[in-house]
């Protein structure tokens, strides 16, 4: 097992292991350099700190050097020693012995170490911490993406703008992108301050305590060098250095684990996906069955509605004759009534009365009447109860009508209810749809085996969506060759063109990785692939003809028989059945053809007389002239387009007449 080779950023890297190795190693450089230029600032070294205290080296180094120091500005009568040019003015009136107060030669050594130390550092230094600082940043910006934009995140990140919160399932993403602009815009101000530093210590106004960060005041106070503040222009440098360390370490061990982030988060919403799919289709079964039920309902109830359209017209008139027969079944019947008492008092008379002859007139005309009546007044009754069961009958379907229309608003508001709920579900799956899209596509971007080498060569990131074509030509192509071509490869490579155009030492680099990186099993069908993938990422026009080309080269001609006949060929037929064969296709490419030379010699003036033309596959010739059918309102008479073959006939039997 060989030991990973060290990654250099101006070469090819191979994955984010050997990138997070190598930020690592360069955040532990700056580290380092941070600690000795502090331990050389307090006059100390990092394992001497240790062992010595507990307390930390600027801490004790301060509090030392306090004393001397404050003397010093004391004796010059300054309120706070805050810029270069004061400390230089502090020296020169100490060495021709101008100050108004005893010092010792102690507090000068020290007062000019700390101004020499200072100026080394910031100028020489802390530059070469924020170039490597910058660098690394650079490079974790560069390779460490998220894949994933939020509108106006700068604007976000310094409040500029109102934080508008994405939706939960991209929470993942969303935090992550925002941490990274997070962690630049801080590395970004840090710098900026450690590159103002320099021009802060020789400004007239110098460095402010009050302006400094809350470490450098809280030190100041715990030392009492509260009125030295130019002491602190170095540890507010390391304060700065080492929050921006700690802000791209964080930012690189967020990055290291985004990829599994983003892999439980995809994993939540196929789960969701499928419940949400379930559910919609649920409430799409629910919302056609009511909607079915509904239609067969509203369908009974339009020709209820048009039977009750026509039984109203049907009930007045029922109504009406069952009024009239009513009270004709009433009329008759106390008239009947009426008869029958006359009868009665008729048949009580006397004897003597019952004799008389208008006595048996009146009793047979009564009994006669009666009798009369009493056969109408059944069929009467009946008609009568005929008429009102038919009104029954109306009013029970009218009641039914009622029935239904309630029952139809019923339904319809069933119908919108269930409506509103598959609304509900069918946002809630396009939502989980789109959100498990973006993750799935930010996912397959960052597992992507050779991002790495796009982005170091500044290659589009293609990720594939649902509906390409996997299967395409060119990985066809690739199958064949990788299995056909063994050793030959790497001959095969060299021979491929290469846009954006790469040099013989990378073509060498690539093919010793492939070389090494494939030990056992189907060594050379394995490296074939690797390589040619390889090439299709590097290659941005990479199409089969590139590869025949390279075959040639190499003289594979097998390889190229294949390809011809698994690719090419079967290609070339599903054109031509897709193609309309047209039989007179030739024949009208001539006529348009010698058409165009017709009208060309016309344009020239080289054809003055007019003239009727016939089209053969002779040519074109003159026929003689006919005034009468050759011009029509001033324009050339051209015969209509005939088969070639009554063409010819006609071109000789005109050649006969003229002769």
């Amino acid at each position: 097992m060989h030991p990973p080779k060290p990654w250099s950023k101006t070469i090819e890297p191979t994955s984010y292991e050997q990138i997070y190795r190598f930020v690592e190693q360069a955040l532990d450089e700056c580290s380092n350099l941070i600690d000795h230029a502090e331990a050389d600032y307090y006059q100390g070294s990092v394992t001497s700190i240790n062992q010595s205290t507990n307390r930390p080296l600027s801490v004790v180094a301060l509090q030392a050097w306090s004393q001397p120091l404050n003397q010093l500005r004391e004796a010059r009568l300054l309120h706070d020693i805050r810029n270069g040019k004061a400390i230089r003015e502090l020296l020169s009136d100490a060495s021709i012995g101008a100050l108004y107060g005893p010092v010792t030669d102690e507090g000068v050594a020290l007062m000019k170490r700390v101004l020499d130390k200072t100026t080394e550092q910031l100028y020489a230094t802390i530059p070469m911490l924020i170039n490597k600082i910058a660098d690394s940043m650079n490079l974790m910006e560069q390779y460490f993406l998220s894949f994933y934009e939020i509108e106006h995140i700068q604007d976000i990140i310094q409040n500029k703008r109102k934080e508008k919160l994405p939706d939960d399932y991209l929470e993942t993403a969303y935090t992550y992108e925002k941490s990274r602009w997070l962690h630049i815009f801080d590395v970004n101000k840090s710098l900026k301050n450690l590159r103002e530093m320099p021009q802060r210590t020789e400004d007239t106004k110098g460095i402010a305590l009050s302006a400094l960060s809350k470490e450098s005041q809280e030190l100041a106070s715990r030392t009492d060098c509260t009125s030295l503040s130019y002491l602190f222009a170095l540890p507010e440098c390391y304060y700065e250095g080492r929050r921006t360390l700690h802000s791209l370490r964080t930012w690189l061990d967020e990055d290291a684990k985004y990829n599994d982030f983003i892999q439980t988060s995809l994993k939540l919403l196929e789960e969701k996906y499928v419940e949400a799919k379930k559910a919609f289709e649920i409430h799409k079964s629910q919302l056609s069955q009511v909607e079915h039920r509904a239609e067969s309902f509203r369908s009974q109830l339009k020709k209820l509605e048009n039977e009750n359209a026509i039984n109203e017209k049907k009930y007045d008139e029922f109504e009406t004759r069952l009024n009239i027969k009513e009270r004709e079944y009433i009329s008759k019947r106390l008239t009947h009534e009426v008869y029958e008492e006359q009868l009665q008092k008729l048949l009580k008379q006397s004897h003597d009365e019952q004799d008389s002859i208008g006595h048996n007139l009146a009793v047979g005309r009564f009994q006669q009447d009666i009798k009369q009546l009493s056969r109408e007044l059944p069929k009467l009754k009946s008609q009568v109860e005929a008429f009102q069961t038919r009104i029954n009958l109306f009013q029970k379907r009218k009641d039914e009508l009622i029935e239904m229309r309630i029952e139809s608003k019923k339904l319809d508001k069933e119908i919108q209810v269930v409506l509103e709920d598959k609304i509900l579900k069918e946002n809630y799956f396009n939502r989980i749809q789109h959100c498990r899209d973006i993750m799935r596509d930010i996912y397959k971007c960052r597992k992507t085996n050779d991002l790495p080498q796009k982005i170091f060569y500044d290659l589009p990131v293609h990720n594939k969506h649902s509906g390409e074509n996997e299967e395409d030509e060119l990985s066809k192509a690739f199958r064949l060759i990788s299995k056909s071509i063994g050793r030959d490869w790497n001959r095969l490579y060299w021979q491929l063109p290469f846009y954006p155009t790469r040099g013989q030492e990378e073509l060498s680099k690539d093919i010793k990785h492939v070389d090494e990186k494939y030990q056992r099993g189907d060594v050379f069908q394995d490296q074939a692939m690797e390589a040619l993938n390889k090439w299709r990422r590097f290659h941005t026009r990479a199409k089969v003809d590139d590869l025949i080309h390279g075959l040639e080269q190499i003289r594979r001609f097998d390889i190229l028989q294949l390809i011809e006949r698994r690719i090419i060929k079967p290609k070339h037929l599903l054109n031509m059945d897709q193609q309309e064969i047209d039989p007179r296709k030739n024949e009208i490419d001539n006529l348009n053809r010698k058409l165009n030379r017709l009208f060309d010699k016309m344009r020239s003036g080289i054809i003055t007389s007019r003239e009727t033309y016939v089209y053969s596959t002779i040519g074109l010739d003159p026929l003689r002239s006919s005034t009468k059918s050759a011009c029509v309102n001033g324009t050339n008479r051209i015969r209509p387009v005939r088969s070639i073959s009554t063409d010819l006939e006609i071109y000789a039997n005109d050649h006969k007449n003229q002769e």
